[in-house]
């Protein structure tokens, strides 16, 4: 009876174990698994469906700059004198400059009968009448209009003669798309925009209207990719992709095909034309090219209001999918380690019950025997009960026991807690002035050697500064070889601002110290700061306002350090952000401190080891200099300079230099 008993006990402890974790891990793993793949699948449609949102609001924009610039250039009184006089030399310089600097391609003028009278593009193609053109007709009327059209070749080679080849586009066969009985496609897609030319009394003269060809030009969706995705100038498959359609066919795209090429004159799916054709929206799972995205189409009117081609917006399924095997995977290895756990604890668990409980019983037995041995008093028939009256009578002996080996254990856990916090303070310690010790070492060497070096360079760059200069001189006009030495005479500026870094880093000069305000130093670095570098894109927090702290220091040399740092900070936010300045006096510790933390992308864990070594620089134009000579002279002052933030969320530059400088 008693062997069935335990045996029972270890059933019940081993399935009341199992039973719950089993279930509710794999209930967990079908939930999970099917939210979470769920969730992913449908938030990627949804954002394809956003993105396509963000590529349409950009393609109106690229219409809206056309507009602009053609207005703008409308406004040019050579151009109303050109017509009034019949003078088209007149107006050629300004749509000559208009064509080449907003790189169009093509740029024409009407007079107000709608015959051209200029083409930019095509100077000797002149006389034909634009009046049935829709779009300069509304531009004939006073307005400023803009929109996409189709040219055919010889409609685009009035305008430019290089268009028709540009347009020109081979169609490749694709799988799921509809069966194109055109082998090449020669129709261009252009954005286009018109403007009146008006008289200085008010009456429309003329109008001028240009384009820009969609057709083999990556700009446009390069830039799609770019706000819309994140994406840089790499392209890769699973990144989003924008495209341009004629029709159903892709003149413009950042689809790459088998050869990592650009899937120009690829086609759309059969079942996504059968409803951009209609003129309906259309999102989903769609092929492109060659393999499943989520996609987000809208179809593409001409400037008349006809369905002429289409915009897209889509990302690969393959890394979602990819994504759920791996989550499937995970999932499926946790119930399995956590099964076999599982097992393996329950197991272990009755065995270590049961001997106890066996061991017990024995000593019951000896009891019943009449050997010597304390009195057992059972209150039940089972082994825990058992456990319990033999636990009762030997909890006091082992509680003494414990008593005595917790108190030498808290003794010595207090002995190695001391001695390891000793060791670690002298170890950090040590660390701090090997660290200081290699950072001194490789300063004073790279002094030296940037000290030659500005000396070596000093004579033979003023040279080549008296040359260029004196090759400025004998080069007359604006000829590419003027250019060329301008660009000569420009980057020897640059290495002699290099070299007077150089050589500030190098030689170092004597402290000059007296007592300074620190308000009025920091109002001044700031009110300055707007010469360097443009701030109406930034919001400048002083928080030092109203801080009366002064300290001993060369004012001279601790303008040069805050000045660095407040301009580090702004460049690293490139354009826009906050920058923050704030300074506080620690009077128990007799110490300043000044910060600067800017709202920029921040500094990663590696960089932070490498900022103060002399050429490191994180910016492309910088010399890796000025972060070094800043923490030369901060510790010249017996100051140091830390570094804080996150990346991605800014960087914080703190000064620490004492109040009194000693003697």
């Amino acid at each position: 009876m008693k062997s069935l008993l335990r045996y029972s006990i270890r059933l019940k402890l081993t399935l009341a174990t199992l039973v719950p974790l089993m279930t509710a891990i794999a209930l967990c793993w079908l939930i999970g698994a099917s939210i979470i793949t769920t969730r992913f699948f449908s938030q990627a449609q949804q954002g394809v469906e956003t993105d396509l949102n963000s590529a349409h609001e950009i393609v109106q924009g690229e219409l809206a700059r056309l507009g602009d610039s053609v207005r703008l250039t409308s406004r040019s009184p050579e151009l109303s004198a050109a017509l009034r006089d019949d003078s088209a030399g007149l107006a050629a310089p300004v749509l000559q400059a208009m064509l080449r600097n907003e790189r169009l391609s093509f740029l024409t003028m009407v007079d107000h009968y709608g015959l051209v009278r200029y083409r930019a593009a095509h100077p000797g193609s002149v006389g034909d009448s634009r009046v049935g053109d829709k779009l300069v007709a509304d531009a004939l009327k006073g307005a400023v209009v803009s929109g996409i059209v189709l040219l055919a070749p010889e409609q685009a080679g009035r305008e430019n003669p290089l268009l028709p080849a540009q347009m020109s586009i081979h169609i490749r066969p694709t799988p799921h798309s509809r069966l194109y009985t055109r082998q090449v496609e020669d129709r261009g897609m252009f954005f286009v925009a018109a403007a009146p030319v008006v008289t200085p009394g008010g009456a429309v003269s003329g109008v001028i209207y240009g384009g820009v060809l969609l057709n083999n030009d990556s700009r446009l969706v390069d830039r799609i990719t770019r706000v819309v995705f994140q994406r840089g100038d790499s392209i890769t498959r699973d990144m989003g992709n924008a495209t341009v359609f004629l029709d159903d066919v892709r003149i413009a795209t950042t689809v790459l095909d088998q050869h990592r090429q650009p899937a120009i004159g690829t086609m759309m799916s059969a079942e996504v034309y059968g409803v951009i054709s209609r003129g309906q929206r259309w999102s989903g799972s769609a092929f492109v090219l060659n393999e499943r995205n989520f996609s987000a189409y809208e179809p593409l009117l001409d400037y008349g209001g006809a369905i002429i081609g289409a915009l897209y917006a889509g990302t690969p399924e393959r890394p979602y999918r990819e994504l759920r095997t791996r989550v499937n995977l995970i999932f499926s290895g946790v119930l399995v380690l956590v099964t076999l756990i599982g097992v393996s604890l329950s197991a272990w668990l009755g065995t270590s019950l049961s001997r106890p409980i066996k061991a017990l019983e024995n000593g019951a037995r000896r009891i019943a025997a009449g050997e010597q041995l304390p009195d057992i008093v059972l209150g039940s028939h089972d082994e825990i009960a058992v456990l319990a009256e033999e636990f009762n009578i030997m909890k006091h002996r082992v509680a003494e026991r414990e008593e005595e080996i917790l108190a030498l254990n808290h003794t010595l856990e207090e002995k190695v807690a001391e001695r390891t916090a000793q060791v670690e303070d002298q170890n950090q310690l040590l660390l701090v002035a090997q660290q200081e010790l290699a950072r001194a070492e490789r300063l004073v060497g790279i002094g030296m050697l940037a000290s030659g070096v500005a000396h070596e360079i000093n004579n033979p760059l003023a040279i080549i500064r008296g040359n260029a200069e004196l090759l400025e001189m004998s080069v007359s006009g604006e000829t590419a070889a003027r250019e060329e030495v301008e660009t000569i005479i420009r980057q020897v500026g640059r290495i002699e601002r290099i070299v007077a870094t150089l050589r500030t880093f190098s030689r170092g000069s004597a402290k000059q110290v007296a007592l300074f305000s620190l308000e009025p130093l920091l109002d001044g670095i700031l009110d300055q700061a707007g010469h360097q570098i443009p701030l109406e894109g930034f919001s400048l927090v002083r928080g030092y306002r109203g801080r009366e702290i002064a300290l001993e220091g060369d004012e001279d040399q601790l303008r040069q350090v805050f000045t660095n740092l407040i301009l580090n900070g702004l460049q690293a936010m490139e354009g826009s952000g906050v920058l923050t300045v704030d300074a506080a006096l620690d009077r128990d510790h007799g110490q300043v401190s000044v910060s600067v933390a800017d709202s920029g992308p921040g500094i990663s864990p590696e960089q932070r080891e490498q900022l103060f070594i002399p050429f490191f620089s994180t910016k492309r134009d910088g010399t890796g200099l000025g972060l070094a000579v800043s923490y030369g002279i901060v510790r010249d002052h017996g100051g140091e300079i830390r570094v804080g933030g996150e990346p991605g969320k800014g960087a914080v530059f703190t000064v620490v230099v004492p109040v009194r400088q000693g003697g």
